[in-house]
């Protein structure tokens, strides 16, 4: 499973304040644009980078024949079409749409003779990793490289200007990474399977994941517990498998799953950094939820552009996880490595779930990777559920639900015809929303409650391998097929899909009957939807 690397770290992410325009005689080198400026805008320019400090890349290598692999996906989701749920194995995709052995080889003796040296290349030869002096990177990519100061992250570095791409790689590749920035935003401080119950409150009154179960009605209620399926987790540190077990024997879970580790890059197996309670959060919430299911954390170095990008591609080559949890985010930007490795999980299957913010509406920006199409975004709400039985009772907008319009993303074809968008010409986030608020969480040997849609996403990811293994398939980009549920059936049933949120707001998006930029569609009834799917 582990990619055949040698070490190296990097980083990137968008900000927009800092940038020095294109140079005129750029502009006219009729070069393609290898990697745009990062557009975060809290952040401080140190000044040039010093020539011979080192630079360590990404480099992304092009798909094969990419507008049969855009219609592919499409086809994946379309129930009329005859690829329907057909999705490929790492090495049919590798034999379609991979990039070749020699082109690979050829991009790194090109980038050789330039003067990088060749730090690895990704198993599914999707990715070459790289380092070189400063001066190197800025000659080869035509671009201007600073230090800057990120506040609690530290100095960073970036390319100020658009990098270009060599005349040379054009051929075979598509895009590349020279920046190390922090990309995130965190959530602010074989047996039988068997129903999850009581407790339904965790020691400091916060949500049990039996409440959750019964309030949203999961399959788990009705034996499907995940088993069989797996799920992956990106994220930056570890978790100890001792608060996994304590949380699990509290809450009377009959965990039968596996939790497992992979090191993308840098990352480190048993390191705990300021990311361990997010990993324990989202591991705790799945495992809680879908107690059957196997997963594996994906760890990382930090929540950067080069080892989210690493990651996702490992995820996507090493295919063994079905559904993929993100809960973190970053200022929307154009990112065509990420988007890649969505469109490669797609075509395998492969589901991408992710918060939809903490923020609220933020004054109408939305962030990635929630405002990504191939994405699931989940937004927040505030769950009313009775103590004694976890039924549901009640449910409002949460009102830092992330949520709002994208700049970048035109509006998918799942939304056209969506009553309640706040734009008919672009994405509109989140998709739907789950309690966000009030989570009970075990970490570090203590208890504590935590809220955020960083506890909404791995909730619905728990819910995918219920519904997964209920089907007996994969089910990869899923939004086309909430959306349809959504609009054949809306909630007129009794027993319907999703309980529709009509009270609060983030801000800017008030909640109101149908669907809205506050909640979405709405939350998932679980057992409904999984027998609609």
């Amino acid at each position: 499973m582990n990619q055949k690397l040698l070490a190296l770290a990097m980083a990137v992410i968008p900000f927009a304040s800092l940038l020095a325009p294109l140079s005129q005689a750029q502009n006219t080198d009729n070069l393609k644009i290898a990697s745009e400026v990062p557009q975060l805008t809290d952040m401080q320019d140190l000044g040039h980078r010093d020539p011979g400090q080192a630079i360590d890349i990404l480099v992304s290598l092009r798909f094969n024949r990419e507008e049969e692999l855009n219609k592919l996906v499409e086809e994946q989701s379309d129930r009329t079409s005859p690829n329907y749920h057909h999705y490929l194995s790492s090495a049919e995709f590798a034999d379609r749409f991979g990039p070749t052995v020699e082109q690979v080889n050829d991009v790194v003796a090109k980038l050789t003779t330039a003067g990088f040296q060749i730090t690895g290349v990704a198993d599914n030869r999707m990715q070459i990793y790289a380092s070189a002096p400063s001066v190197t990177v800025e000659t080869y990519f035509k671009t201007e490289i600073h230090n800057v100061n990120q506040g609690s992250d530290g100095e960073r570095y970036t390319n100020v200007k658009p990098a270009l791409l060599p005349a040379e790689l054009e051929a075979t590749v598509d895009a590349v990474v020279l920046d190390n920035l922090i990309v995130n935003s965190r959530t602010p401080d074989e047996a039988e399977p068997q129903p999850l119950g009581s407790p339904y409150r965790g020691p400091k009154d916060g949500i049990g994941p039996g409440t959750i179960a019964t309030a949203f009605d999961f399959p788990v209620q009705h034996d499907y517990d995940g088993t069989d399926h797996t799920a992956a987790v990106i994220i930056d540190s570890d978790v100890k498998d001792s608060d996994l077990t304590t949380y699990w024997k509290y809450f009377s879970i009959n965990h039968t799953g596996t939790v497992s580790r992979e090191a993308v890059l840098k990352g480190k197996v048993g390191k705990y950094t300021s990311g361990q309670k997010e990993a324990t959060l989202d591991t705790e919430t799945i495992t809680g939820l879908a107690p059957g299911a196997d997963v594996i954390i994906y760890i990382i170095a930090e929540l950067n552009h080069p080892d989210r990008d690493a990651a996702i591609n490992q995820i996507v080559s090493d295919n063994q996880a079905e559904v993929v949890n993100m809960s973190f985010g970053q200022t929307e930007n154009i990112d065509k490595v990420f988007e890649k490795g969505l469109l490669a999980g797609n075509a395998k299957g492969i589901t991408f779930v992710a918060s939809g913010g903490d923020y609220g509406s933020d004054h109408g920006k939305v962030l990635v990777p929630a405002a990504e199409p191939h994405v699931l975004a989940v937004g927040g709400t505030e769950l009313t559920a009775n103590r004694s039985t976890g039924e549901w009772e009640s449910e409002v907008a949460w009102p830092s639900s992330g949520g709002g319009v994208s700049k970048l993303f035109s509006l998918p074809s799942y939304q056209n015809g969506v009553p309640g968008l706040a734009s008919k010409k672009k994405r509109n986030v989140p998709d739907i929303a789950f309690r966000a608020y009030n989570d009970s969480r075990f970490v570090n040997g203590a208890w504590d409650t935590v809220g955020g849609t960083s506890w909404s996403s791995p909730t619905y990811v728990a819910l995918q391998l219920e519904i997964n293994q209920y089907q007996g398939s994969r089910f990869g980009w899923v939004n086309p097929t909430i959306y349809m549920v959504f609009q054949a059936d809306g909630y007129k049933y009794t027993n319907g899909h999703f309980y529709d949120i009509t009270k609060g707001s983030n801000g800017l998006y008030k909640a109101h009957t149908g669907y809205d930029n506050v909640t979405g569609i709405g939350s998932p009834i679980g057992w409904s939807l999984a027998k609609d799917f």
